[in-house]
């Protein structure tokens, strides 16, 4: 029997409902790669949303599915809105957290499906993102602290604070082995001096990006990610593997 998956998420998973968006980017997403991977058919319902937060979902309804998944917070981290919150501000769904926001969109779901399985997925390390239709918008790697910490520390609040009967943490931070040193091979830059070279990691991570030079990530600069963060199909099958076999000892 069809099941019924309901895949909420930012650009990661927006983008693989929109793939041909990129054709020239990646060939399938962790959603469509995972749905292959499973035991089961199933029909997903992507409400990713590009750039989206946790704020972007806590007033959403959701629609009737057999089990959820949830993957946000690089977004979060990037933004600098909300502090991350400990596992009171989960519990009591504090607003203007991290995790408190993630526990309404858990109470969300749970409105319309109270018994289905809830996967929340934990955000995976980036390096220097640079869109590439537009070299001036762009973003610094996780090695660096915003405002509320490091993007792995969303990641350990996710894995301690979210937590209730059937909802099961993912750490695809930690299981996927996607890191800042495999995100990309090399990023291509423009030196003062007026030369190109391809540096990697970690030099990268403190270098000042010029927009003016050429675009960071040709395809042979590829790695996890093809643009610093968005993840390759390499990249896409690590996150599938890891989520594919955490539905499958839940949902049959």
């Amino acid at each position: 029997m069809e099941k019924r998956w309901i895949a909420i998420g930012d650009s990661f998973t927006y983008l693989d409902a929109h793939q041909d968006l990129w054709t020239d980017r990646f060939e399938k997403g962790y959603v469509t790669r995972t749905k292959e991977k499973l035991s089961f058919p199933c029909e997903v319902t992507n409400l990713g949303v590009d750039g989206a937060i946790v704020d972007t979902f806590v007033s959403a309804t959701f629609p009737l599915g057999d089990f959820y998944t949830v993957l946000l917070g690089t977004n979060d981290w990037n933004s600098e809105l909300y502090p991350i919150g400990g596992q009171t501000d989960f519990l009591e769904r504090k607003p203007q957290t991290f995790v408190g926001h993630l526990g309404i969109i858990i109470d969300h779901i749970r409105q319309v499906s109270p018994t289905a399985p809830i996967f929340v997925l934990t955000p995976i390390e980036r390096a220097h993102f640079v869109y590439a239709r537009d070299q001036f918008h762009d973003a610094l790697d996780s090695t660096h602290r915003k405002k509320y910490g490091y993007l792995r520390d969303y990641a350990k609040a996710i894995v301690d604070c979210v937590k209730g009967e059937g909802v099961v943490v993912v750490d695809t931070h930690s299981l996927t082995g996607i890191t800042i040193a495999n995100a990309v091979r090399f990023m291509r830059v423009l030196t003062p001096e007026g030369t190109i070279r391809d540096l990697q990691y970690p030099e990268f991570c403190d270098w000042q990006y010029d927009p003016h030079g050429p675009y960071p990530y040709p395809k042979e600069a590829w790695g996890m990610t093809y643009d610093g963060l968005h993840p390759s199909d390499e990249g896409a099958e690590r996150i599938a593997l890891v989520l594919a076999d955490a539905i499958g000892k839940v949902v049959r």
